[in-house]
């Protein structure tokens, strides 16, 4: 299966090509219109179809040009990864080389996190020795970076425990056998509702669907369907 970056220089490919071919496209049309023709009034306009294509090529290039940075971007999130190998969900801002890469809060990430943990901690040691020599500048410790990142550690273990151990009931199982909802593989507790955007339950210490107040719904819609899912559960 292409990975995206595949796909995306794939495509760039494919719009160069078409890019190419229409160029040469509209080079013919001219050469059979005479020099200096003029459209005649009444008359169908003989430069209505090098226009158009033309117009096809301006949109082509822009298209070319977005799907440049596009794989700039990925480029830059394999090069991220192959330098983090225990990275298996990446966090992505921007569209171009200049993109912000980071390590998503996921579960798929906890290896990452405690080999980062391990490295701040050893930091953070080294810099307290050092500080001890009364230097005539401090190295900066790393305390408040470790208890963050514990924090998020911990709370991506508890979910994941809770994703893996929790008997899910009946109307549970049902749900998700029917394809209501979609466990997302980065934050298992978390179960998408088909059909709603960004709105999700979560499964409580009983195994049941309760509304998430993370992804929750929003408009009364939503909020009418969610009770007709749950209450049909039941």
């Amino acid at each position: 299966m292409a990975t995206k970056l595949e796909q995306a220089k794939g495509k760039l490919e494919r719009l160069n090509n078409e890019r190419t071919s229409l160029g040469i496209s509209i080079r013919e049309d001219h050469a059979r219109i005479p020099f200096g023709q003029p459209n005649i009034i009444g008359r169908r306009d003989i430069y209505k179809d090098v226009n158009r294509k033309q117009a096809k090529s301006i949109k082509l290039l822009k298209e070319a040009e977005k799907q440049e940075l596009r794989i700039e971007m990925l480029e830059k999130v394999e090069t991220y990864k192959e330098e983090n190998e225990l990275i298996k969900d990446v966090h992505i801002v921007g569209r171009s080389s200049y993109a912000n890469v980071g390590a998503r809060t996921s579960v798929n990430n906890l290896d990452y996190f405690r080999s980062k943990l391990e490295e701040l901690v050893k930091e953070n040691e080294e810099a307290k020795a050092y500080n001890k020599t009364k230097p005539a500048i401090k190295r900066r410790t790393k305390g408040a970076e470790i208890t963050k990142l514990k924090n998020k550690i911990s709370m991506l273990e508890d979910m994941q425990e809770k994703a893996e151990k929790t008997e899910l009931s009946d109307k549970t199982k049902e749900l998700i056998e029917n394809g209501d909802v979609n466990q997302w593989k980065k934050k298992p507790i978390y179960y998408f509702v088909k059909g709603l955007k960004k709105v999700a339950l979560e499964i409580d210490d009983n195994g049941e669907f309760i509304i998430s107040r993370m992804y929750p719904a929003r408009g009364e819609e939503d909020k009418a369907f969610i009770r007709n899912l749950l209450e049909e559960e039941n």
